[in-house]
């Protein structure tokens, strides 16, 4: 908001207003926009518009408009003399390559050797450019595993997760890049229904500002195929949650690819719906109940849920609580064949339990450090729910610093620096050890 005062132009002319309307290519108002004018600069207010002082007898005037996650436009606009003007701005997200990370189908099993120094894993990953177009042509120099030192004040398992409150563990590659690497060319499309559950907890405002998850919801919408199914739900608990029905929000019934953008008005209201806690795994239960029982859907559809989230189950009240409720979850949504694939925004994301949910339910982990890389993995997941998207099947060893590292039941935690798409950017990995 803002204003200014006075008079503007020469001689003291009467001074005109240009009224700016800041929309994303859906047609929604993008609230926060920086809009830079002849004589001032000011920020779209909530219905995406700024009023800006032109001077009254100025045939024209060059509006730039900015803003995070957003491509910066420049836009010269005719202006009618002492009057209101209206421009209306489109503004593209800018975005960014990205990835993510699924347990390896091929036969290859870890392995460890016999005081547990060591391990042979293989994983899956898949890469995505900015326009969600997966990248098939890397070589394993584009590939390196980071060694990992876990952080003594940060109470997480970073490196090696036990199957106890035992001691995180470093470890490092034996070789940076990997020993094997193999593309996994995608199947044959096969139709699926898939439930969105959307994180709408009160740390949303600082990881995703711009509502990047929204609009890439609806961009994931428009990749449908004819027979594709989609449900909409949102989650957050407690006494700041702001959603209709807390911890849980289902938005009417299950559309197909031409109904789907009726979505699109519940979506845009969750932009000023955010508050609460994170009943992560709760929430999974309860959309997961309603995908199954539902019975609209075709029985041959594959099912699946999408949870994006910036953060951990905030419900659970310690590790080993979480560890057990997770196990259930994953336990529950595998014997009614639910596959889970998690979005992960920010470094806050609990790797290990994104990471376990979705391997473990034959699904993927994807990985956005910034808002910018969510766009291309939503565009990708069509593809990945219907398993017809490549990836790349890597295998590394590594070594650990102490004995026994690397037991039955432990989980190796990692992350793999990735050059691709005219970017570098990290990758997180979960590895069960069997």
């Amino acid at each position: 908001g803002g204003g200014g005062g006075g008079g503007v132009g020469a001689g003291g002319a009467t001074a005109g207003v240009l009224k700016v309307s800041v929309n994303d290519s859906f047609g929604t108002p993008v609230a926060g926009a920086a809009v830079q004018g002849p004589f001032s600069s000011l920020q779209t207010n909530a219905q995406g518009v700024a009023l800006l002082l032109v001077g009254g007898t100025a045939s024209s005037a060059t509006v730039t408009v900015s803003g995070p996650s957003l491509l910066a436009q420049t836009v010269t606009t005719p202006l009618r003399p002492n009057q209101t003007n209206e421009l209306v701005v489109t503004m593209l997200r800018a975005t960014s390559a990205a990835g993510g990370s699924l347990t390896s189908r091929g036969a290859f099993l870890p392995t460890a050797n016999g005081n547990a120094q060591e391990l042979t894993f293989e994983i899956e990953l898949v890469i995505v450019d900015r326009d969600s177009n997966s990248i098939n042509n890397l070589q394993p120099t584009d590939f390196a595993l980071r060694p990992c030192a876990p952080d003594a004040g940060s109470g997480k398992f970073e490196c090696v997760r036990g199957t106890s409150a035992a001691a995180d563990v470093a470890y490092a590659p034996a070789v940076a890049t990997p020993a094997t690497m193999a593309v996994v060319s995608g199947g044959v499309a096969r139709p699926y229904a898939a439930a969105l559950l959307l994180d709408q907890s009160s740390s949303i405002l600082q990881s995703d500002p711009t509502g990047a998850r929204l609009f890439s919801a609806k961009a994931f919408m428009g990749t449908l195929g004819d027979d594709d199914r989609v449900l909409l739900a949102a989650f957050a608990g407690g006494a700041g949650a702001l959603i209709s029905t807390p911890p849980l929000a289902i938005y009417e019934s299950f559309k197909d690819k031409a109904s789907a953008p009726s979505y699109f008005a519940a979506l845009n209201s969750l932009t000023s719906l955010v508050g609460g806690n994170t009943p992560l795994y709760a929430s999974i239960d309860g959309l997961r109940q309603r995908l199954v029982g539902d019975a609209t859907l075709d029985p041959a559809l594959s099912k699946a849920m999408v949870v994006f989230t910036d953060g951990a189950d905030t419900t659970c009240s310690t590790l080993e609580n979480c560890r057990a409720t997770r196990a259930l979850t994953i336990q529950q949504a595998n014997a009614e064949q639910v596959r889970l694939f998690t979005i992960g925004l920010s470094n806050g994301v609990d790797v290990a339990a994104l990471g376990e949910l979705a391997n473990q339910t034959g699904g993927a982990f994807l990985y956005a450090d910034t808002a910018e890389q969510l766009m291309p993995l939503y565009g990708s997941l069509g593809r990945l729910l219907s398993l017809s998207l490549p990836t790349y099947r890597l295998r590394w060893t590594v070594q650990a610093g102490a004995a026994n590292a690397f037991l039955p039941g432990s989980t190796l935690l990692g992350r793999v620096q990735v050059s691709a798409g005219g970017k570098i950017f990290d990758v997180p990995f979960v590895v069960g050890i069997p």
